[in-house]
């Protein structure tokens, strides 16, 4: 099967698992380099919200949906919710980051099409030949996700492309964008997609675009730098259910932003916001934080 450009990506069998040790990753050449870029946090105003940012719903737009968070009291049995919370997670294994410190170039889109792929913490940057990381739309993706593939322990590096293109569902679990390019995650066909954890820096535009029907859940995201963290297509109705349940989120104009009358959106829990205007755009109604 070729990919993008008619260049021959990795395909990963959907009935399998795979990680770094099958050697899958196109031939790329590992190098040891260090980044020179530098970021700078200049934060100007701070806020934490613990309830809807849309507490009187008079005068937003119909298609905004808010829910209060979850509260942290306590369970019919007496346990605290966070004790259970705490005990959950000292039962869930670990993520293997043995390959942390790696750096893989990738020449042509790798491929998983309903398996695992598991970075291990290594980092994947992109060759000039899927772009430069700019906002060049003719770039291509260094993954592709396929029919509920899940992609995680991985890091996108310096050179982000055009980052990760999913068809038919996708779930991520800690996936870290070092420097954003023409976006970080683009929904390409119908599909629910989940991101579980990662972060994602120094995006000129968007980080998810959502091109097609979806149920996206977003949950404890960090994103630093940033014009819209969620966006829908411009001028398109797309049927857009998006839930975007804690994180923490800075330096950026839009929150969920989206000119189609089917998508909605919900914050959960305690959402984190520094030097973010709004809430919500859509078309030009902004909710202002």
């Amino acid at each position: 099967m070729y990919g993008v450009d008619g260049q021959r990506p990795i395909d990963f069998d959907r009935t399998s698992r795979f990680d770094l040790e099958s050697g899958c990753h196109d031939g790329g050449d590992k190098v040891d380099t260090g980044s020179n870029r530098t970021h700078t946090t200049d934060f100007t105003t701070s806020q934490t919200r613990k309830v809807s940012p849309f507490e009187d719903t008079s005068g937003n737009p119909s298609m905004l949906t808010s829910y209060v968070p979850k509260s942290r009291g306590t369970s019919e049995s007496g346990t605290s919710e966070e004790t259970q919370t705490k005990t959950s997670e000292t039962k869930t294994e670990k993520s293997d980051l043995s390959r942390e410190g790696d750096v893989i170039v990738v020449n042509a889109p790798i491929v998983v099409d309903g398996g695992v792929f598991d970075g291990k913490g290594a980092t994947y940057t992109a060759s000039s030949k899927l772009g430069d990381g700019g906002q060049s739309e003719t770039q291509s993706p260094i993954f592709i996700l396929r029919n509920g593939a899940t992609l995680k322990n991985v890091n996108l590096g310096e050179n982000g492309a055009d980052g990760i293109h999913v068809y038919g569902g996708a779930t991520l679990e800690n996936v870290n964008w070092q420097n954003v390019g023409e976006d970080a995650l683009t929904v390409k066909s119908a599909g629910d997609v989940t991101i579980i954890g990662g972060s994602a820096k120094g995006a000129t535009d968007k980080i998810f675009q959502i091109n097609a029907d979806t149920k996206f859940y977003l949950k404890d995201f960090v994103a630093d730098g940033f014009t819209t963290l969620v966006r829908t297509n411009g001028g398109k109705q797309i049927d857009a259910d998006v839930t975007i349940d804690g994180g923490a989120f800075s330096n950026g104009s839009n929150v969920f932003r989206t000119d189609s009358s089917l998508a909605s959106v919900r914050f959960l829990s305690d959402i984190t916001l520094d030097n973010v205007k709004n809430w919500t755009r859509v078309g030009d109604k902004q909710s202002g934080v």
